[in-house]
């Protein structure tokens, strides 16, 4: 064995483990936006419904909902805009409030906060606005 083939075995080797290491942080990643779309459906039910998470675990996922990693909730634009109306509402915002609030990074309550983490961009403004 001469010290080429040393040295390919090595090449291989690292190849080999680096490899590995991107299909872990490919799957670490693809399994970290099951969760967060899971944790996001569940803030705007919770926030659809009027209550908040009041556990003694915020950020707990109710995993009677969410049987299956590849569960996906889907609204229809028009339950998305209802839902994101009705919450605005409640914490007694307008959609441009909030947007402003979130351009100052200065939310007036962590409910503003998590409602514009729920729906910041995503909201159609003319849909919005229609009753």
């Amino acid at each position: 064995m001469n010290v080429d083939d040393i040295v390919a075995q090595k090449i291989a080797a690292a190849a080999a483990r680096a490899e590995a290491a991107k299909r872990r942080r490919a799957a670490f990643k693809a399994a970290r936006q099951r969760g967060l779309a899971a944790r996001h459906a569940q803030k705007l039910r919770n926030l659809s419904r009027g209550d908040m998470n009041t556990t003694a675990e915020p950020n707990r996922v109710d995993t009677d909902t969410v049987a299956d990693d590849d569960v996906v909730i889907e609204v229809t634009e028009a339950e998305f805009h209802a839902a994101a109306r009705a919450s605005l509402a409640r914490l007694g915002l307008t959609y441009a409030e909030l947007e402003d609030q979130a351009r100052r990074r200065n939310f007036t309550s962590a409910q503003a906060q998590s409602l514009w983490v729920s729906i910041g961009g995503a909201v159609n403004t003319e849909l919005l606005e229609e009753q």
